[in-house]
């Protein structure tokens, strides 16, 4: 599972759990509140009494003449009552002589009185005796609305308050307590998740990375955390590690071949040089005892002479490659012009090895914006690539024609072609396919630079290179020219 599909349930579950908990704490409080107010609202008590006295008090409202002086049949109706509704009744005049109470060992001979000012009570504390019952007084009042006297009623406490429901607000707590272990436990198992799918496994992407800062690019970066996003960013990391690797090993091999190139090159320039100082060396001393002999001393040192051009040649264009730059004089010119003086001598070289040269039948007379320089250079090493693995008598073809894109160059060989595995690195610097050699020509190994130093001239340009070739039939190679 994606860590962003887990991260929201995680926060889903979170929320449920939090708003089950504020749920049941605002329940707690709203409780707590509503007990706190019960339990001090005396309007609440008064109100309760009234109810449970309202039938007591409308029979003395309906007899309130005679109910400060009541006699037998009304005292019975007044016991009959208060022990239906359960209330306690004391009738007072308005000078405190006790006229009637409802318990049963009171008797008229008492002439019990109370104290108006501290015994009538009409608010929650004071009416609360020691045995938990509540005494409350309500005026009697008679027909005229003047009040004759006072009636007490004393209820027990029980009768007034409903008992409290325990279940709810202890369910409501449970609930409490059970969502706020939900959270904790949704917070340990984040914290555990998100310290073993993400922390620990960067932790350990660290000390890759600083291993790649140190070079070490070989060691394989598999922290086995699936297909999530970590698992994602740890397989491109890898990648990257892998890219930099087979760069690494690609910047190493092109040093080593760089280095080796200059050896060979010095090494191999060592020998015409010291052969035509050993000819010059015996000409200067005589050992030519006539014209013939000079003129074949002359033919060796100019052999010799050439090979140490391609070779100081290679190294120039080695030191083009590895500064990545070609520089170009960019000008305008006419293409066939151009395009002539290039082929002219080329065509001398193919001949004079036995090869056939076929001169493209037309040149389109169109204008260019080319350096006639690189751009000869380019159609040279083509032509002499050829020779390499073209016999005697076999043929050259080039030919030019005009199209949309520019002018369209080919240079086609009925050579021994290219081998299949050798095509994917043909214009990598320092590549040296393993062709056969069939020549006299080819025999002369190349530096592997000549087609990357091509393919870098013609992309200067703004222009392309790019070949086909079957194994026994030859190569041609297409140049792209643009046109201004």
């Amino acid at each position: 599972m994606s860590l962003t599909r887990l991260a929201r349930r995680w926060m889903v579950a979170a929320l449920l759990g939090l708003a089950l908990a504020a749920c049941c704490g605002a329940y707690l409080l709203h409780a707590i509140m509503d007990k706190h107010s019960s339990s001090n609202d005396s309007r609440w008590v008064i109100n309760q009494v009234r109810v449970h006295a309202s039938e007591v008090m409308f029979y003395l409202e309906q007899n309130a003449n005679s109910a400060l002086a009541p006699d037998s049949n009304m005292i019975a109706d007044l016991v009959r009552l208060c022990e239906q509704y359960n209330v306690h009744l004391q009738l007072v005049r308005l000078d405190g002589a006790v006229v009637f109470n409802s318990s049963p060992t009171w008797t008229a001979a008492e002439h019990r009185t109370v104290d108006l000012k501290h015994d009538l009570h009409y608010d929650l504390y004071e009416a609360r005796d020691a045995h938990n019952q509540y005494s409350v007084a309500f005026p009697v009042v008679n027909e005229h609305r003047q009040q004759v006297g006072n009636a007490i009623f004393t209820v027990p406490a029980s009768d007034i308050f409903i008992e409290p429901d325990h279940t709810k607000p202890l369910i409501a707590y449970v609930c409490l307590m059970a969502s706020i272990l939900l959270l904790s436990v949704f917070l340990i198992a984040a914290v555990v998740h998100l310290r073993r799918r993400v922390i620990q496994p960067m932790e350990r992407l660290k000390l890759h990375a600083e291993a790649i800062v140190k070079g070490r690019f070989e060691d394989k970066i598999d922290l086995g955390t699936g297909q999530d996003e970590i698992g994602q960013f740890v397989a491109s990391f890898d990648l990257m590690r892998a890219e930099i690797l087979h760069l690494n090993n690609l910047r190493s091999a092109h040093a080593q071949a760089s280095k080796e190139l200059i050896s060979n090159i010095s090494h191999e320039i060592k020998t015409p040089l010291t052969t035509v100082k050993a000819y010059v060396d015996a000409i200067r001393d005589g050992a030519c005892p006539d014209m013939e002999t000079v003129l074949d001393y002359i033919g060796v040192m100019q052999a010799n002479t050439d090979k140490m051009v391609r070779l100081v040649d290679d190294l120039l264009l080695h030191a083009l490659r590895e500064s990545n730059h070609i520089p170009l004089e960019l000008r305008e010119h006419y293409s066939e012009e151009v395009l002539s003086t290039i082929l002219k001598p080329l065509a001398h070289v193919v001949r004079t090895n036995g090869v056939e040269f076929i001169e493209p039948p037309h040149i389109p007379n169109v204008l260019i914006r080319v350096d006639p320089a690189r751009l000869e250079q380019v159609f040279s090493n083509l032509v002499i690539n050829a020779l390499k693995h073209t016999a005697a008598g076999e043929s050259i073809r080039i030919s030019i024609d005009l199209e949309l894109n520019g002018l369209t160059v080919m240079i086609a060989d009925t050579g021994e072609g290219i081998l299949p595995q050798d095509m994917p690195f043909l214009f990598e610097r320092y590549y040296r396919g393993q062709t056969s050699v069939t020549s006299a020509v080819s025999r002369q190994a190349g530096t592997g630079l000549g087609l990357s130093i091509c393919k870098m001239i013609m992309e200067a340009h703004g222009g392309a290179i790019s070949f086909k070739s079957v194994r026994g039939e030859g190569t041609a190679f297409y140049l792209t020219i643009p046109l201004c």
